[in-house]
């Protein structure tokens, strides 16, 4: 009997050796040979997948996203929130790989209407998630009411990106310790604590 094929794990493979090519050589000198190299198959078995070039390089891109998306939207993500934005630093080789792909496709978005759109949804994505994190711990009694969740889970990405992209292009200078310190210096304040309410004894 010839061998069962799991297509959808079969796309993830080649999304993943793209990740790979783009975080090595940028977007610009990605070849469809050299994801093909890098996924162990053929050009052929590539365009079977993918229409072209541009849709191999958004799978790449989608898998990132995904990846953080999955973080967010976990049961065992980390209940503190600096903490869980940790896991987005690009502290080792994947999550720096990752980071080179999102940045390369900043510049791709400039100068196209239709790649600025799934960026923004992605975005979308990431503040909403954050957001309904932020609504649910201030539901619990353990952030300040008065944090406005949408506004923040967009100050949260915005910082985030800001200097994670510094830590991407200056890696010598920004090693773990100091990239953790910088993003509990960024963050903390930007999530209070609610505030204990005193007993009418007390």
């Amino acid at each position: 009997m010839p061998k069962k094929i799991d297509h959808d794990q079969r796309r993830r493979d080649i999304a993943r050796a793209a990740i790979s090519v783009i975080g090595e050589q940028g977007i610009d000198k990605t070849r469809l040979v050299d994801v093909a190299r890098a996924a162990n198959a053929t050009t052929g078995t590539i365009t079977h997948y993918f229409e072209d070039k541009d849709a191999v390089l958004l799978a790449a891109l989608d898998h990132v996203a995904q990846n953080i998306l999955f973080m967010l939207r976990s049961p065992d993500r980390p209940d503190d929130l600096v903490e869980l934005a940790s896991l987005i630093l690009p502290l080792d080789e994947d999550s720096l790989r990752d980071w080179r792909v999102w940045m390369s496709f900043f510049g791709r978005a400039v100068g196209d209407p239709a790649l600025a759109r799934i960026n923004k949804a992605y975005y979308d994505e990431f503040r909403d998630g954050l957001a309904a994190i932020i609504r649910r711990q201030q539901a619990e009694g353990r952030l300040s009411p008065g944090i406005d969740p949408a506004m923040t889970g967009d100050a949260i990405i915005s910082i985030i990106d800001g200097f994670c992209i510094r830590a991407t292009l200056e890696r010598e200078e920004w090693p773990e310790h100091r990239q953790k310190a910088q993003l509990e210096a960024m963050l903390r304040p930007l999530l209070p604590k609610a505030e204990k309410r005193r007993s009418k004894g007390g």
